[in-house]
Protein backbone atom coordinates (compact mmCIF):
# COMPACT_ATOMS: atom_id res chain seq x y z
CA UNK A 1 0.00 0.00 0.00
CA UNK A 2 1.04 3.84 -0.92
CA UNK A 3 2.32 6.24 1.28
CA UNK A 4 -0.62 8.19 0.36
CA UNK A 5 -3.26 5.76 1.73
CA UNK A 6 -1.48 5.40 4.62
CA UNK A 7 -1.30 9.30 5.11
CA UNK A 8 -5.18 9.16 4.20
CA UNK A 9 -6.39 6.51 6.58
CA UNK A 10 -4.09 8.32 9.32
CA UNK A 11 -5.72 11.37 8.47
CA UNK A 12 -9.45 9.96 8.80
CA UNK A 13 -8.50 8.19 12.33
CA UNK A 14 -7.46 11.93 13.61
CA UNK A 15 -10.98 13.02 12.80
CA UNK A 16 -13.15 10.13 13.72
CA UNK A 17 -14.25 9.20 10.46
CA UNK A 18 -16.15 6.10 10.89
CA UNK A 19 -16.31 3.09 8.19
CA UNK A 20 -18.93 3.35 5.78
CA UNK A 21 -22.03 3.25 7.86
CA UNK A 22 -20.84 0.73 10.56
CA UNK A 23 -20.80 2.42 13.62
CA UNK A 24 -19.32 -0.12 15.52
CA UNK A 25 -15.83 0.16 13.50
CA UNK A 26 -12.60 1.66 15.55
CA UNK A 27 -9.62 1.97 14.37
CA UNK A 28 -6.91 -1.36 15.11
CA UNK A 29 -5.40 -0.10 18.72
CA UNK A 30 -1.45 -0.12 18.98
CA UNK A 31 -2.20 1.97 22.40
CA UNK A 32 0.20 -0.73 24.75
CA UNK A 33 2.81 0.01 22.20
CA UNK A 34 3.16 3.85 21.97
CA UNK A 35 2.28 4.02 26.01
CA UNK A 36 5.38 2.17 26.92
CA UNK A 37 7.64 3.53 24.04
CA UNK A 38 6.60 7.14 25.29
CA UNK A 39 7.77 5.99 29.35
CA UNK A 40 10.85 4.42 27.93
CA UNK A 41 11.45 7.57 25.58
CA UNK A 42 11.95 9.64 29.01
CA UNK A 43 14.31 7.01 30.34
CA UNK A 44 15.89 7.45 27.50
CA UNK A 45 16.89 10.77 28.44
CA UNK A 46 18.06 10.52 31.64
CA UNK A 47 20.58 7.47 30.11
CA UNK A 48 21.98 10.16 28.15
CA UNK A 49 22.21 12.60 30.57
CA UNK A 50 23.95 9.93 33.17
CA UNK A 51 26.07 8.24 30.03
CA UNK A 52 27.06 12.25 28.82
CA UNK A 53 28.16 12.60 32.50
CA UNK A 54 30.05 9.95 33.24
CA UNK A 55 32.31 10.26 30.25
CA UNK A 56 32.60 13.94 31.01
CA UNK A 57 33.84 12.65 34.41
CA UNK A 58 35.84 10.65 32.85
CA UNK A 59 37.59 13.00 30.95
CA UNK A 60 37.84 15.38 33.83
CA UNK A 61 39.57 12.65 35.90
CA UNK A 62 42.16 11.87 32.89
CA UNK A 63 42.92 15.15 32.69
CA UNK A 64 43.51 15.85 36.44
CA UNK A 65 46.01 13.09 36.47
CA UNK A 66 47.81 14.64 33.59
CA UNK A 67 48.24 17.94 35.26
CA UNK A 68 48.82 16.01 38.55
CA UNK A 69 52.04 14.76 36.40
CA UNK A 70 53.16 18.10 35.46
CA UNK A 71 53.36 19.26 38.93
CA UNK A 72 55.07 16.18 40.69
CA UNK A 73 57.12 16.06 37.45
CA UNK A 74 58.24 20.00 38.26
CA UNK A 75 61.34 20.77 39.96
CA UNK A 76 61.49 22.10 43.95
CA UNK A 77 62.92 25.38 44.48
CA UNK A 78 66.42 25.02 45.33
CA UNK A 79 67.83 26.60 48.83
CA UNK A 80 70.85 28.65 47.83
CA UNK A 81 73.69 30.03 50.12
CA UNK A 82 76.25 32.87 49.83
CA UNK A 83 79.86 32.34 48.58
CA UNK A 84 82.51 33.92 46.91
CA UNK A 85 81.24 33.28 43.98
CA UNK A 86 77.97 34.51 44.95
CA UNK A 87 74.93 33.04 45.54
CA UNK A 88 75.13 28.92 44.72
CA UNK A 89 72.87 26.61 45.56
CA UNK A 90 73.46 23.91 48.09
CA UNK A 91 72.25 20.69 46.08
CA UNK A 92 73.62 20.90 42.41
CA UNK A 93 70.71 19.35 40.44
CA UNK A 94 67.14 19.84 41.32
CA UNK A 95 65.15 17.62 42.65
CA UNK A 96 61.51 17.01 41.07
CA UNK A 97 57.92 17.38 43.38
CA UNK A 98 57.25 13.50 43.36
CA UNK A 99 60.62 12.30 44.09
CA UNK A 100 59.82 8.62 43.66
CA UNK A 101 56.11 8.65 42.16
CA UNK A 102 55.71 5.61 39.54
CA UNK A 103 54.75 7.92 37.12
CA UNK A 104 53.71 4.98 34.66
CA UNK A 105 51.50 3.87 36.94
CA UNK A 106 49.47 7.23 36.56
CA UNK A 107 49.67 6.98 32.88
CA UNK A 108 48.09 3.37 33.24
CA UNK A 109 45.28 4.31 36.01
CA UNK A 110 43.95 7.06 33.13
CA UNK A 111 43.76 4.44 30.43
CA UNK A 112 42.87 1.67 32.33
CA UNK A 113 40.18 3.64 34.22
CA UNK A 114 38.71 4.75 30.97
CA UNK A 115 38.42 1.09 29.39
CA UNK A 116 36.81 -0.39 32.40
CA UNK A 117 34.47 2.60 32.64
CA UNK A 118 33.54 1.73 28.85
CA UNK A 119 33.40 -2.33 29.39
CA UNK A 120 31.22 -1.92 32.68
CA UNK A 121 29.32 0.78 32.60
CA UNK A 122 29.17 2.41 29.06
CA UNK A 123 28.64 0.15 26.51
CA UNK A 124 25.79 -1.62 28.28
CA UNK A 125 24.35 1.73 28.35
CA UNK A 126 24.54 1.88 24.58
CA UNK A 127 23.06 -1.03 23.80
CA UNK A 128 20.11 0.09 25.91
CA UNK A 129 20.35 2.56 23.68
CA UNK A 130 20.87 0.40 20.48
CA UNK A 131 18.02 -1.45 21.61
CA UNK A 132 15.89 1.04 21.95
CA UNK A 133 16.58 2.82 18.81
CA UNK A 134 15.55 -0.84 17.08
CA UNK A 135 12.59 -0.89 18.70
CA UNK A 136 11.28 2.95 17.28
CA UNK A 137 12.01 1.56 13.99
CA UNK A 138 10.05 -1.58 14.20
CA UNK A 139 7.09 0.21 15.91
CA UNK A 140 7.05 2.47 12.76
CA UNK A 141 6.43 -0.21 10.43
CA UNK A 142 4.09 -1.53 12.96
CA UNK A 143 1.95 1.89 12.80
CA UNK A 144 2.60 1.67 9.02
CA UNK A 145 1.15 -1.83 8.92
CA UNK A 146 -1.84 -0.90 11.21
CA UNK A 147 -2.75 1.69 8.67
CA UNK A 148 -2.74 -0.59 6.20
CA UNK A 149 -4.52 -3.16 8.24
CA UNK A 150 -7.17 -0.20 8.55
CA UNK A 151 -7.37 0.94 5.12
CA UNK A 152 -8.48 -2.41 3.94
CA UNK A 153 -10.67 -3.00 6.71
CA UNK A 154 -12.45 0.59 5.70
CA UNK A 155 -12.65 -0.44 2.36
CA UNK A 156 -14.03 -4.40 2.63
CA UNK A 157 -16.63 -2.47 5.20
CA UNK A 158 -17.51 0.01 2.59
CA UNK A 159 -17.34 -2.95 0.00
CA UNK A 160 -19.50 -4.89 2.51
CA UNK A 161 -22.13 -2.04 2.51
CA UNK A 162 -22.56 -1.55 -1.40
CA UNK A 163 -23.09 -5.35 -1.47
CA UNK A 164 -25.92 -5.40 1.01
CA UNK A 165 -27.19 -3.05 -1.32
CA UNK A 166 -26.88 -4.23 -4.62
CA UNK A 167 -28.62 -7.78 -2.76
CA UNK A 168 -31.68 -5.70 -2.13
CA UNK A 169 -31.66 -4.34 -5.70
CA UNK A 170 -31.38 -7.92 -7.08
CA UNK A 171 -33.74 -9.30 -4.90
CA UNK A 172 -36.37 -6.55 -5.33
CA UNK A 173 -35.97 -6.94 -9.22
CA UNK A 174 -36.42 -10.61 -8.82
CA UNK A 175 -39.60 -9.58 -7.40
CA UNK A 176 -40.99 -7.34 -9.87
CA UNK A 177 -40.11 -10.05 -12.55
CA UNK A 178 -41.87 -12.35 -11.00
CA UNK A 179 -45.20 -10.22 -10.39
CA UNK A 180 -44.68 -9.40 -14.61
CA UNK A 181 -44.90 -13.58 -14.92
CA UNK A 182 -47.60 -13.82 -12.59
CA UNK A 183 -44.90 -16.54 -10.29
CA UNK A 184 -44.31 -16.03 -7.54
CA UNK A 185 -41.24 -13.43 -5.97
CA UNK A 186 -39.50 -15.95 -3.86
CA UNK A 187 -36.46 -13.96 -2.97
CA UNK A 188 -33.76 -16.16 -4.41
CA UNK A 189 -31.30 -13.87 -5.96
CA UNK A 190 -30.26 -16.93 -8.90
CA UNK A 191 -34.37 -15.86 -9.76
CA UNK A 192 -33.34 -12.11 -10.76
CA UNK A 193 -32.46 -10.97 -14.44
CA UNK A 194 -29.15 -12.79 -15.48
CA UNK A 195 -27.26 -8.97 -15.54
CA UNK A 196 -27.89 -8.63 -11.97
CA UNK A 197 -26.89 -11.70 -10.86
CA UNK A 198 -23.68 -11.77 -12.27
CA UNK A 199 -22.82 -7.97 -11.11
CA UNK A 200 -24.03 -9.73 -7.66
CA UNK A 201 -21.61 -12.72 -7.86
CA UNK A 202 -18.84 -10.54 -9.07
CA UNK A 203 -18.61 -8.19 -5.91
CA UNK A 204 -19.50 -11.10 -3.76
CA UNK A 205 -16.50 -12.74 -4.79
CA UNK A 206 -14.19 -9.47 -4.66
CA UNK A 207 -15.51 -8.74 -1.29
CA UNK A 208 -14.30 -12.23 -0.54
CA UNK A 209 -10.73 -11.59 -1.84
CA UNK A 210 -10.72 -8.12 -0.22
CA UNK A 211 -11.58 -10.49 3.36
CA UNK A 212 -8.73 -12.85 2.66
CA UNK A 213 -6.52 -9.83 2.62
CA UNK A 214 -7.59 -8.17 5.43
CA UNK A 215 -7.25 -11.74 7.28
CA UNK A 216 -3.59 -12.15 6.31
CA UNK A 217 -2.98 -8.24 6.99
CA UNK A 218 -4.65 -8.96 10.56
CA UNK A 219 -2.17 -11.95 11.10
CA UNK A 220 0.81 -9.66 10.22
CA UNK A 221 0.06 -7.21 12.29
CA UNK A 222 -0.78 -9.09 15.43
CA UNK A 223 2.91 -10.73 14.58
CA UNK A 224 4.62 -7.49 14.53
CA UNK A 225 3.01 -5.56 17.61
CA UNK A 226 3.95 -8.41 19.36
CA UNK A 227 7.30 -8.84 18.54
CA UNK A 228 7.50 -4.81 19.29
CA UNK A 229 5.72 -5.53 23.16
CA UNK A 230 8.09 -8.46 23.71
CA UNK A 231 10.85 -6.47 22.95
CA UNK A 232 9.89 -3.59 24.69
CA UNK A 233 9.41 -5.95 27.75
CA UNK A 234 12.80 -7.19 27.71
CA UNK A 235 14.09 -3.33 27.44
CA UNK A 236 11.76 -2.51 30.63
CA UNK A 237 13.36 -5.81 32.26
CA UNK A 238 17.17 -4.79 31.80
CA UNK A 239 16.26 -1.05 32.38
CA UNK A 240 15.93 -2.14 36.21
CA UNK A 241 19.47 -3.47 37.03
CA UNK A 242 20.63 0.43 35.97
CA UNK A 243 20.86 1.23 39.61
CA UNK A 244 23.36 -1.34 39.68
CA UNK A 245 25.50 0.16 36.54
CA UNK A 246 25.50 3.60 38.82
CA UNK A 247 26.97 1.77 41.62
CA UNK A 248 29.68 -0.09 39.34
CA UNK A 249 30.52 3.54 37.86
CA UNK A 250 31.51 4.67 41.49
CA UNK A 251 33.73 1.60 41.95
CA UNK A 252 35.30 2.22 39.26
CA UNK A 253 35.86 5.78 40.05
CA UNK A 254 37.24 4.81 43.15
CA UNK A 255 39.38 1.62 42.28
CA UNK A 256 40.74 4.18 39.72
CA UNK A 257 41.46 6.45 42.77
CA UNK A 258 43.59 3.91 44.56
CA UNK A 259 45.43 2.65 41.98
CA UNK A 260 46.66 6.27 41.33
CA UNK A 261 47.76 6.12 45.26
CA UNK A 262 50.07 3.42 45.34
CA UNK A 263 51.92 5.19 42.69
CA UNK A 264 53.03 7.26 45.56
CA UNK A 265 54.34 4.40 47.18
CA UNK A 266 53.94 2.87 51.17
CA UNK A 267 55.88 5.98 52.15
CA UNK A 268 53.39 8.15 50.87
CA UNK A 269 52.90 10.70 53.46
CA UNK A 270 49.23 10.35 53.55
CA UNK A 271 46.43 9.19 56.45
CA UNK A 272 45.59 5.56 56.24
CA UNK A 273 41.96 5.62 54.30
CA UNK A 274 39.89 3.93 57.62
CA UNK A 275 37.20 2.20 55.05
CA UNK A 276 39.11 -0.43 52.92
CA UNK A 277 39.28 -0.23 49.20
CA UNK A 278 37.19 -2.91 46.64
CA UNK A 279 39.39 -4.98 45.20
CA UNK A 280 37.43 -6.28 42.49
CA UNK A 281 34.58 -4.41 40.03
CA UNK A 282 30.78 -5.21 40.54
CA UNK A 283 29.82 -7.94 37.81
CA UNK A 284 26.89 -7.47 36.29
CA UNK A 285 24.95 -9.28 33.33
CA UNK A 286 23.97 -7.04 31.03
CA UNK A 287 20.62 -9.41 29.79
CA UNK A 288 19.15 -10.20 32.97
CA UNK A 289 18.89 -9.02 36.59
CA UNK A 290 20.90 -10.65 39.92
CA UNK A 291 18.78 -14.20 40.38
CA UNK A 292 15.90 -16.21 38.14
CA UNK A 293 14.12 -15.40 41.30
CA UNK A 294 14.08 -11.53 40.53
CA UNK A 295 13.24 -11.66 37.01
CA UNK A 296 9.86 -13.62 37.49
CA UNK A 297 9.29 -11.85 40.29
CA UNK A 298 10.25 -8.56 38.61
CA UNK A 299 8.07 -9.58 35.19
CA UNK A 300 5.16 -10.64 36.84
CA UNK A 301 4.61 -7.15 37.76
CA UNK A 302 5.07 -5.89 34.06
CA UNK A 303 2.76 -8.00 32.26
CA UNK A 304 -0.65 -7.37 31.96
CA UNK A 305 -3.36 -9.63 32.39
CA UNK A 306 -4.92 -11.04 29.12
CA UNK A 307 -7.89 -9.17 28.96
CA UNK A 308 -10.67 -7.78 26.37
CA UNK A 309 -10.31 -5.90 23.22
CA UNK A 310 -9.92 -2.54 24.54
CA UNK A 311 -11.06 0.45 22.64
CA UNK A 312 -12.05 -2.07 19.74
CA UNK A 313 -15.02 -2.92 17.99
CA UNK A 314 -16.08 -6.42 16.44
CA UNK A 315 -13.77 -6.52 13.50
CA UNK A 316 -11.07 -5.08 15.43
CA UNK A 317 -8.27 -7.18 15.93
CA UNK A 318 -6.85 -8.32 19.26
CA UNK A 319 -3.78 -7.14 21.25
CA UNK A 320 -2.33 -10.62 22.30
CA UNK A 321 -1.85 -10.18 26.34
CA UNK A 322 0.72 -12.94 27.52
CA UNK A 323 -0.23 -14.04 31.33
CA UNK A 324 2.92 -13.87 34.06
CA UNK A 325 5.29 -16.71 33.79
CA UNK A 326 7.24 -17.83 36.65
CA UNK A 327 9.89 -18.04 34.06
CA UNK A 328 9.58 -14.43 33.20
CA UNK A 329 8.65 -12.38 29.64
CA UNK A 330 8.71 -13.90 26.34
CA UNK A 331 12.05 -13.81 24.70
CA UNK A 332 12.88 -11.04 22.95
CA UNK A 333 13.23 -11.37 19.47
CA UNK A 334 16.28 -11.72 16.95
CA UNK A 335 16.56 -8.12 15.87
CA UNK A 336 16.76 -7.05 19.65
CA UNK A 337 19.57 -9.18 20.50
CA UNK A 338 21.45 -8.06 17.01
CA UNK A 339 20.61 -4.34 18.06
CA UNK A 340 22.41 -4.43 21.42
CA UNK A 341 25.44 -6.83 19.93
CA UNK A 342 25.92 -4.29 17.52
CA UNK A 343 25.50 -1.01 19.70
CA UNK A 344 27.96 1.32 18.68
CA UNK A 345 29.49 4.63 21.33
CA UNK A 346 26.97 6.58 21.91
CA UNK A 347 27.98 10.24 20.66
CA UNK A 348 24.31 12.14 20.08
CA UNK A 349 23.38 13.68 23.23
CA UNK A 350 20.55 15.45 21.86
CA UNK A 351 16.89 14.66 23.37
CA UNK A 352 14.90 12.02 21.16
CA UNK A 353 11.05 13.64 21.49
CA UNK A 354 10.41 11.48 18.28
Amino acid sequence: MGLWKRVSEKTKQAVGLKAASTVDWRPTSNARNLAMIEEVRRCSKQIKSLHRELRDLQARIDGNLGLLKSVLNSPLPRVYEMSDKGAVPVEREASIVGSGVAFDLLTATGSELKAKLQQEVLHPLDQWQAAYRMIKSRNVKCEELRLELDAKRRETAAMAVSLDKLKSKVLLAAAAEGDKSGGEAAGAVAAGPTGATNKFEDAEFKLQKEEDKVARLTQRYQTVEEEVYTALLTLINDTKVLKQYAATALVVFQQGFAQAYTAFGPGAGVLELEMPLPTSSISISTSTPQTKGQVASQCSAIVPSSGGNPKGGPDTPEQQSQPPSAQGPPNAPTWYHDARRNAAPMSDYSDDDN
